[in-house]
């Protein structure tokens, strides 16, 4: 059985699309995921940075001080993982780990100045899906939010309400 694809595939990159709204929303989706996909790479070959670490990146950028804790938890990573990420990112120059005074247990990671210049030149595609994001009528917004959250817990429960 030969399955159609979407209008919106590259023509060397075809996506399946079965016509229904479930197919179409998928092909869409996979679209979304594979240029996300070429953009890491592309930072990979470029930057000598895994997706991973970029992303990593991206998210301290998006909040200075964030927590190891709070970095594992938003990568979907064990807290030793994020720990290992970092010491990479840190023997690069690209982040700093301080501890709390107030309780040295706490660990916040900054970006140095090289860091924030990483991710404002390997990220363009992600800074213009966050424009793109932010450019959307407050309903149209409010209706993907949702809908990815329902998507997320379908595929594994409680993951939506766990970032």
């Amino acid at each position: 059985m030969s399955v159609p694809v979407s209008d919106d595939a590259d023509a060397g990159s075809p996506v399946p699309n079965d016509g229904s709204d479930a197919g179409q929303a998928f092909a869409r989706l996979l679209l979304l995921v594979r240029t996300l996909q070429a953009s890491m790479q592309n930072v990979d070959r470029v930057q000598g940075l895994s997706g991973s670490q970029l992303w990593a990146l991206w998210l301290i950028s998006a909040e200075p001080g964030l927590t190891v804790s709070a970095l594992a938890h938003a990568m979907l990573v064990h807290h030793s993982s994020a720990s290992n990420l970092l010491d990479k990112l840190e023997s690069n120059g690209l982040v700093l780990r301080a501890r709390q005074k107030e309780d040295c247990r706490v660990v916040r990671v900054h970006l140095t100045s090289r860091g924030e210049s990483c991710v404002q030149s390997a990220s363009p595609l992600l800074a213009r899906l966050r424009a793109a994001l932010q450019q959307m009528p407050p309903a149209s917004l409010a209706g993907l939010r949702r809908g990815l959250g329902e998507l997320l817990d379908i595929v594994d429960p409680g993951v939506a309400q766990r970032h």
